[in-house]
């Protein structure tokens, strides 16, 4: 199956659709109960200057069927800036279709025209994207991911 999938930046104005999208991510990833982010924060993150976070949105036919999502961090094992890609999400009847690999060259040429790399994290059950990022020559490392949320913080404080 091949559709015919534009890959543009999302502005402000693409918060709703984001969000739909992000919601679809949560089910499909069991996370549901999860999702913090709104449209409201979405758009405020995309409106701030600088951005608090960058959307590539991929439609087919007027519709919203993916996106990507980074970040631009500093890291001190590079000495550099580099994009920290958050999430990477096609929806269900588009999968298959080439639009996740649009959308990962999009957000290759966004990270290329300021001369960053990127990294990210991949759950490691999930053979499919790890095979499909190799693919795209991504290396593959195994690390531990630790998560301190701000609650649990201020306890340890």
């Amino acid at each position: 199956m091949t559709i015919d999938v534009a890959v543009r930046r999302a502005v402000a104005k693409d918060a709703e659709q984001l969000h739909a999208l992000m919601g679809a991510l949560a089910e499909h990833e069991g996370y549901a109960a999860y999702l913090a982010a709104t449209p409201e924060s979405l758009a405020h993150a995309m409106s701030a200057q600088p951005p608090l976070a960058f959307f590539l949105l991929a439609e087919a036919d007027g519709r919203a069927i993916g996106f990507v999502s980074w970040t631009r961090v500093y890291g001190i094992w590079r000495g550099s800036d580099y994009f920290n890609l958050d999430d990477l999400f096609v929806a269900a009847e588009a999968r298959g279709a080439g639009v996740g690999e649009a959308l990962m060259r999009a957000f290759a040429a966004e990270a290329a025209a300021e001369g960053l790399g990127a990294r990210w994290e991949v759950q490691p059950d999930n053979l499919g994207a790890r095979r499909f990022y190799v693919r795209l020559g991504a290396e593959l490392e195994e690390k531990v991911v630790v998560r301190w949320s701000a609650a649990a913080m201020a306890a340890a404080s």
